[in-house]
């Protein structure tokens, strides 16, 4: 019986030939009954369709043709409220790609690395990075996600025996669950096409639980029914928040080194997307630091930077993370101007959204805000940021910073109360004395503002009062404070310390470090 309980959803089902057309017929018929739009995408390779040939081991032998219009090359994961990869060999086909050509016209000698060109399997992991789809894997469906093994790394997933290697050495976690089906988050793994009913019941579960198509928040709503497929005291996930214009090398490797040495899963998130850069002085062991008068960054250092920030082909599975960043300003809404024509409505909205927004973020367990000059840019006054922020607090989850970007912390306070958060907290960042003067505290960025446009110490002895205090501990090699929910470090040196008290933070329970 049809209860349109999925009106205005569109799901989107990745199919190639050898796909088993009674399978298909049932994400058709399942779906719509409760008001959903099935869309059946393929790669059509720049033509106007493509004529696809099922199984031949369908019933009678009789294989059946399907005509498919819509191009996976051109299509946005985000137009969709669930992305399913039909079961069988369908994923095989899909993962296909043409080489690239090189600069006499003839293509490229092929390398590993392009499989990640496959239409689908950009279509299927940009997915993937986003909380809010839905994501459905069945029989063999998952070998479009092993050219991307860093989005499959930690899931609890279950598949059929013919890809399992693949599986786990990509990092996936089986689990052989009796039902055939298993559900992690909002990824939804069946064994074969005999669980395809359970598989599709289980995504229907995942879209009537989160938020009405109408909402513009992309966000997970977990109902309390599926909280026991959560892998329990599985790894840890960090969010780590990057700057667009620049982050200091060792404010991300220092801590980043220590999530990977404790097996924590990480998830990059840049105010607008685009991949993050470390700043070029981090990069470069000769810079001379100006306050210091000295180098602030080792040979070792620069290296482990310059891999990390890499782009090429040839770089490492850890900088692939950077390639497509969870985008705040998309999963996060913007709250309207006090000029808006219908405040009360708007704002009514936004905190609607917001909520509905921050939803997608329970599976972190902490946060880190990485240091450098560009948090002065776009992340101190970012509302977004800041609404991240008091998500993370709200929940109870602890809030790492470095440097420059514990003026995020600073300046993240509710609208209708405008304290900050740093209230009566006892906190460390960049001080007045290793500050920048005018025309050396943006070097190498794409900008040119002279020395910060506000003093970062004076900033945080202000937010901290009356009872909290700031800790410059100049003269100090290290300064890192922890207060909780909030770690701060004060500077480059202190950045692998900072990753480190997190880490106890979660896993030994310190509440107070540092001063």
């Amino acid at each position: 019986m049809s209860t349109q309980s999925l009106k205005g959803r569109k799901i989107a089902v990745l199919v190639e030939s050898q796909f088993i057309a009674e399978e298909l017929a049932l994400y058709r018929e399942r779906f719509e009954e409760d008001g959903a739009e099935v869309h059946f995408l393929a790669n059509l390779y720049g033509q106007p369709h493509l004529e696809l040939v099922s199984e031949v081991e369908e019933p009678c032998h009789t294989p059946k043709l399907m005509t498919v219009t819509r191009d996976v090359a051109h299509a946005a994961p985000e137009d969709y409220a669930a992305v399913i990869v039909a079961a069988n060999y369908p994923s095989v086909r899909l993962r296909h790609f043409v080489p690239p050509d090189g600069p006499d016209g003839r293509p490229r000698p092929i390398t590993p690395d392009m499989v990640r060109t496959a239409p689908a399997v950009r279509f299927f992991a940009r997915a993937m990075r986003q909380p809010g789809i839905v994501k459905g894997a069945l029989c063999h469906a998952l070998w479009l996600l092993t050219p991307t093994p860093e989005l499959l790394a930690g899931r609890r997933v279950i598949c059929h025996e013919v890809v399992l290697a693949d599986v786990t050495n990509a990092g996936g976690l089986y689990v052989p669950d009796a039902s055939g089906v298993v559900v992690d988050g909002d990824l939804v793994t069946g064994r074969s096409f005999h669980q395809v009913s359970t598989f599709i019941d289980r995504i229907k579960d995942l879209l009537m639980a989160s938020p009405p198509p109408d909402a513009p928040a992309i966000a997970l709503q977990r109902p309390a029914a599926l909280a026991s497929a959560i892998a329990p005291g599985g790894s840890r996930r960090i969010l780590i928040v990057l700057s667009n214009h620049g982050y200091w090398g060792e404010e991300l490797v220092g801590p980043l080194e220590v999530f990977n040495r404790q097996g924590y899963d990480v998830e990059f998130a840049t105010p607008d997307g685009r991949r993050p850069e470390a700043l070029p002085p981090s990069m470069d062991a000769s810079f001379i630091d100006p306050p210091l008068g000295r180098p602030v960054t080792t040979p070792e250092m620069a290296r482990a930077v310059r891999k990390l920030d890499d782009s090429g082909p040839e770089r490492s599975e850890q900088a692939r993370l950077f390639d497509a960043p969870l985008n705040l300003s998309a999963l996060l809404p913007e709250r309207p101007y006090f000029s808006h024509p219908v405040l009360v409505r708007a704002l009514e909205a936004y905190y609607r959204e917001r909520d509905h927004a921050l939803r997608a973020f329970e599976r972190f367990d902490a946060m880190l805000l990485v240091g450098g000059s560009g948090p002065i840019v776009d992340l101190a006054n970012n509302q977004r940021v800041h609404d991240l922020i008091l998500g993370f607090l709200r929940m109870g989850k602890p809030i790492a910073a470095e440097c420059y970007a514990v003026t995020c912390l600073a300046f993240a306070r509710e609208v209708d109360d405008r304290r900050s958060i740093l209230r009566n907290k006892h906190v460390t960042g960049h001080c007045l004395e290793y500050d920048y003067k005018d025309g050396t505290g943006f070097v190498g960025t794409d900008f040119n503002m002279g020395p910060p446009p506000y003093p970062l110490e004076l900033i945080l002895r202000d937010a901290t009062a009356p009872e909290g205090q700031y800790h410059g501990n100049v003269g100090r090699e290290q300064s890192v404070i922890v207060d909780y929910p909030f770690i701060t470090g004060r500077s480059t040196p202190d950045s692998t310390l900072t990753g480190e008290k997190l880490v106890e933070v979660l896993e030994q329970g310190l509440r107070r470090w540092g001063w």
